[in-house]
């Protein structure tokens, strides 16, 4: 007996999450979350959803859109520069070229 499966739908566009990248100096991701975890907390973390995406000789960091002034003012209170803020990889990473 077979059993079909239904292929998921996707999720359109305005349901899904909005991220922004950062474009950091560091390439310890270790700091980073010290940094995001002292400011914020466990909960704002959760809510920021960061993750890393590393491109030699940077660290690009991916974050909801919400929470993109809070995530920035962490990095600054801890000493970690920011050197762009983007709304895609690719964006960043021509903007860093120049």
């Amino acid at each position: 007996m077979k059993t079909k499966f239904k292929k998921m739908k996707m999720i359109p566009p305005t349901m899904r999450e909005k991220k922004r990248y950062f474009l950091l100096k560091v390439i310890n991701e270790k700091k980073v979350e010290k940094a995001i975890l002292k400011f914020v907390g466990e909960l704002g973390y959760a809510e920021a959803n960061p993750q890393f995406i590393t491109k030699q000789p940077y660290l690009i960091l991916s974050i909801n859109h919400y929470m993109l002034d809070k995530i920035r003012t962490s990095l600054a209170l801890s000493g970690i520069g920011v050197i762009r803020v983007s709304g895609t990889i690719e964006a960043l990473m021509e903007k860093a070229k120049h």
